[in-house]
């Protein structure tokens, strides 16, 4: 059985703490939140203890692991703590606010010689695992173009609105587009170079849009924070070298395959467990549950995550600050 603690219950505390309760040998047992109606609502959904201290969770010794689902910029130092006190770690994305903060983290994790896995979702969303799986796969050649689309309702639903503050979520680009430069990454490495542009709002890149080269797929990616009304919409489009165009459109669009005379639905496993209002913008919680089970199917096992690695979790971070180089100086950024 491993036991859980989560910090953090806010929209992806209740996600993920949702999701843990399906599984099998895993038990949340422990919230934290400084909003104790929040943490009262994950206790409620998983009869977990609630501590009031975030440090007498961390340093409890029924709990084997603790899920960090808090703002960016407290990353950080309850990554480091939970490492230091000897506890597996999940971190939602994004990883840290600056490259010294991840590497500083990685040190730590590795020194404690503990798991460390950052969300980043998409490589376990199921239409996401089957576009990788055709790209892999080659079926039908190889990936000529690739464009990815994220737009996302304001997130008025934060914590004392801290996704407007860039000091403690480096706004859009990094809250939200980065998971489309992970996903990239995830499909094709490392790019040559990025070229970049956006809007700024308060300080904060709130829309961004970027080429990235590769020596044989065209790639570009857009994110934004858009009207509160909009509610949410992720879109993949993949163009192969005979003409086929797979097509994933989160608000209307099942994963399809087009050739020249058909069409084509992929087919995609759905896992079914209930969805709750989380307060956020997906109520869907399959990805979500495919995460966490790899994640605590690597902790029974005593495997280190190779899905997602620290080091991956690191490289991603690291294009999307070259992204938000090049939006601010208007030129393209080798990698």
């Amino acid at each position: 059985m491993i036991k859980i603690g989560i910090i953090g219950g806010g929209y992806m505390g209740k996600m993920h703490a949702n999701c843990y309760r399906a599984l099998e040998n895993v038990s949340v047992v422990a919230i934290s939140d400084i909003q104790r109606e929040r943490a009262r609502e994950i206790a409620n959904l998983t009869g977990a203890r609630i501590f009031d201290k975030v440090d007498e969770l961390i340093n409890n010794s029924e709990v084997d692991a603790i899920s960090i689902l808090l703002p960016t910029y407290l990353h950080k130092e309850l990554v480091i703590k939970s490492a230091r006190a000897g506890k597996h770690v999940f971190c939602e994305k994004p990883f840290a606010l600056s490259m010294k903060d991840a590497v500083e983290m990685i040190e730590e994790v590795e020194k404690a010689r503990v798991k460390l896995m950052i969300g980043m979702v998409l490589r376990f969303w199921p239409e996401y695992v089957e576009f990788k799986k055709i790209v892999d796969s080659r079926i039908y050649g190889g990936l000529a173009k690739l464009t990815c689309t994220r737009l996302a309702s304001q997130p008025t639903f934060g914590w004392q609105g801290w996704y407007f503050d860039p000091k403690r979520s480096g706004g859009a680009a990094l809250d939200l587009h980065i998971h489309d430069t992970d996903y990239i990454y995830y499909l094709l490495g490392k790019p040559n170079s990025v070229y970049s542009v956006g809007r700024k709002a308060n300080n904060s890149w709130e829309h961004i849009c970027t080429i990235y080269k590769f020596n044989d797929t065209i790639v570009s990616a857009e994110g934004s924070w858009v009207e509160e009304s909009f509610g949410f919409l992720q879109a993949i489009r993949g163009v192969f070298e005979d003409g086929t165009i797979l097509e994933y459109n989160s608000k209307n669009q099942p994963l399809t395959v087009y050739q020249k005379s058909k069409s084509e639905q992929v087919n995609i496993t759905r896992i079914k467990i209930d969805s709750i209002d989380t307060g956020g913008n997906i109520s869907v919680p399959d990805a979500y549950y495919n995460e966490d089970k790899y994640w605590t199917d690597c902790l029974q096992n005593n495997q280190f995550p190779e899905r997602v690695t620290s080091q991956d979790a690191k490289a991603s971070l690291e294009i999307v600050f070259r992204e938000i180089e090049s939006a601010e100086t208007g030129k393209e950024i080798l990698l």
